[in-house]
């Protein structure tokens, strides 16, 4: 099937306008991201680094707060696309890259969820426009948010599931796209959004339209993509139940901060905006234009059957952004629930109040331009005007934001062969891991524990200590799934490795390990010996061989889908 010479020019739009988006980066093609952008080019850099250092499986990162999870953890990809594109092209230039892909795929996405809802093409244009690019995304990708970009997959995951009442095919083209979110780097804020808007969204859908197949199809997306993803998402969610992340359940926002948030001109990663604030403005900034404000109000006054799911979504989310405002606020109650119990910066639900603006936009744009089309040119242009005016606007705003996130110049630094951890201060994780140096100060995530490590009195980093017994060490060597030690037992005991432990640990040759103050102890024996202690991912295998059926299966459903679609003469 060709591509019409429409959908040609949408694409060439939309790539041209990720360009401009991503620009600031590419101009400062080499330098290295401040803030968040030191931790993920770290994360992003430690499986690659496992692979090609070592012919490991990245299965376990000594490189950040003494030793974490790293195949499992929500915010780690593994087995996504993306690792392609940073193999090729280096961590620094490869997640630039990722971004400017992922604003491509956003705008493209949400412009087909536009049309789906009815929208033209041009109303479609400005919904998608107002919403992935808006200053909220902007804000998040520069802080070095790269999990947010993962958020180009919901609105494809919303209209694959939305078309698919009639057609299986597209029910498993939203667990694939699910999927993918969760083997990148969605599978935790994104994801958990996902997820609530699109029951909140089919609910309503299912009401409005009495087709209650979309709850169905919904539901076994959901699922497929679990399954599909279960490499990954099995290990991660018996481990994120077993190592709760406590969230923010008592967060709010005052409700006086709201016209900044909204209506101010003042965005910057590094602005304090209202005396409240609890975080950088990454986590609040949500401008939108005054202009799609009256845009969606002439949706409510013209086409309100069209715009009243968006209207009360609009609603909830505000509501939900705002915080604990009392016992039967949308974010108290859901603090009380699975996911949303880990769940802090209540503002990142503010996308989806934008998301409602920019949709309910686009409906008012296509009823002011049939009610002009008859009028004079200049009444007859006034809507393309306005959604000019609202498109600028975001990028007005975006550039000067973007611009701030890549200050730092490039290090190049000496590789050790022997690996070391070590104490200092932020924005040193990356230098440190190109150096073959743990960090045992770092920023703390999701499925993170807090710092481990073994510092003596006058702060030097030890790699293990004799807590009993007697042993003289003859040889050492840690690598990221594996630590070999040989040692010359004097008097059988117990020794303190400096490295976390985490259920997967285990010594080779069966002694049993055991943890103190979250570090690994291991016992030893009189005499020379060789102690190796390997990681690996809880239920991986698991997870991988209900990846493979569930891969298998799904070709074989398409097959036979295909066949019943277009039989054979």
């Amino acid at each position: 099937m060709k591509l019409r010479s429409g959908n040609l020019a949408v694409g060439a739009l939309f790539a041209g306008m990720a360009l401009f988006y991503t620009l600031p980066y590419f101009l400062n093609l080499n330098n290295w991201g401040i803030r968040d952008w030191d931790l993920f080019a770290t994360i992003t850099a430690v499986p690659i680094g496992s692979i090609a250092h070592y012919g490991q499986f990245p299965f376990w990162n000594p490189y950040l707060l003494g030793g974490n999870i790293l195949f499992h953890h929500p915010e780690v990809a593994v087995f996504s696309p993306f690792i392609f594109i940073h193999w090729l092209f280096g961590v620094v230039i490869g997640l630039k890259i990722q971004v400017f892909v992922c604003y491509v795929v956003g705008f493209w996405g949400s412009y087909r969820l536009a049309q789906s809802m009815g929208i033209s093409k041009t109303g479609a244009v400005l919904a998608s426009l107002s919403y992935f690019g808006s200053i909220h995304f902007v804000l998040h990708f520069s802080e070095g948010h790269i999990p947010f970009t993962h958020f180009c997959f919901f609105p494809w995951f919303v209209v694959l599931v939305k078309e698919s009442v009639n057609d299986w095919i597209k029910v498993l083209t939203a667990a694939v796209v699910l999927a993918l979110m969760i083997l990148g780097n969605g599978a935790a804020v994104p994801l958990l959004y996902t997820a609530l808007f699109s029951i909140l969204f089919f609910l309503m859908l299912a009401m409005q339209d009495a087709e209650w197949k979309y709850l169905r199809n919904l539901t076994l997306a959901a699922i497929g993509g679990l399954l599909l993803s279960a490499v990954k998402a099995l290990p991660m969610i018996i481990y994120l139940y077993q190592n709760r992340w406590p969230g923010s359940p008592d967060e709010s926002i005052p409700l006086t901060a709201l016209g900044k948030i909204f209506f101010g001109f003042k965005h910057s990663l590094l602005v304090q905006n209202f005396p409240e604030q609890v975080w950088a403005w990454h986590e609040y900034g949500a401008f939108i234009s005054p202009l799609l404000i009256l845009l969606a109000f002439v949706s409510l006054w013209l086409a309100f059957r069209s715009s009243r799911i968006w209207v009360i979504l609009l609603l909830f989310f505000l509501a939900l952004g705002v915080g604990n405002h009392g016992s039967f606020s949308p974010w108290s109650i859901l603090s009380e629930l699975p996911g949303f119990s880990s769940a802090r910066a209540t503002g990142r639900a503010f996308q989806f109040v934008i998301l409602c603006a920019a949709f309910m936009g686009g409906i008012g744009f296509d009823r002011l331009t049939e009610r002009f089309k008859n009028q004079a040119r200049a009444i007859r242009s006034t809507p393309l005007i306005t959604a000019g005016i609202i498109i600028m606007t975001n990028m007005f705003l975006a550039w000067p934001v973007a611009s701030e996130a890549f200050n730092r110049d490039p290090q190049y630094v000496i590789r050790s062969e022997m690996f070391e951890q070590v104490i200092e201060g932020s924005q040193q994780a990356y230098k440190n891991y190109l150096q073959n140096r743990g960090s045992l100060i770092a920023p703390v995530l999701s499925a993170y524990h807090p710092s481990r490590g073994l510092v003596d009195q006058a702060g030097k980093v030890m790699s293990e200590y004799v807590q009993s017994g007697a042993a003289r060490m003859l040889f050492r060597e840690y690598t990221p799934n594996r630590i070999t030690y040989s040692i010359d037992g004097e008097q059988s005991g117990e020794m303190i490795i400096g490295m976390g432990f985490d259920a997967g640990w285990a010594v080779t040759d069966g002694r049993e390990l055991s943890s103190r103050d979250g570090l690994i102890v291991v016992p030893f024996g009189v005499g020379l010996q060789e102690i190796i202690l390997e990681y690996r991912t809880p239920y991986f295998y698991h997870g991988l061989l209900i990846t493979l059926l569930s891969v298998a299966g799904a070709l074989l459903l398409v097959v036979r889908l295909r066949r019943n679609r277009f039989p054979e003469n």
